[in-house]
């Protein structure tokens, strides 16, 4: 009965690793911030020939979905399914030129993910 009663530190590094103020919560939002954020300051200054060719949307999609690649781990198929509906969604959303500049698709994907 005791050894119930004693937290499992193992158990305690689950529970934080998918809130969104846990070090993976922060890592993944800022990392998401970055792209987008860099996404709309290149969009405002595209009157000026700056463009990123698409390389933002390739950062994006092998950062943050290899990211959800691993943390899908064991889970059941549903969940999977759902993560890459999720990640098709934002990548679609990032790869049109105008409203991939402006819409946080990242974020709101880590987001998602994070809470999901």
């Amino acid at each position: 009965m005791a050894e119930e009663d004693e937290d499992n530190p193992q158990q305690e590094q689950q529970d934080t690793s998918g809130q969104l103020t846990g070090p993976e919560g922060i890592l993944m939002l800022c990392i998401a911030g970055i792209l987008d954020g860099i996404g709309i300051a290149l969009f405002f200054l595209s009157w000026m020939g700056v463009d990123d060719y698409g390389i933002l949307d390739v950062l994006g999609m092998m950062l943050i979905g290899g990211w959800m690649w691993f943390r899908s781990g064991e889970l059941n198929e549903r969940i999977v399914k759902k993560g890459i509906r999720r990640f098709a969604t934002a990548a679609i959303v990032e790869l049109v030129p105008v409203l991939g500049s402006v819409s946080p698709s990242w974020v709101i994907l880590v987001y998602q993910e994070l809470k999901g």
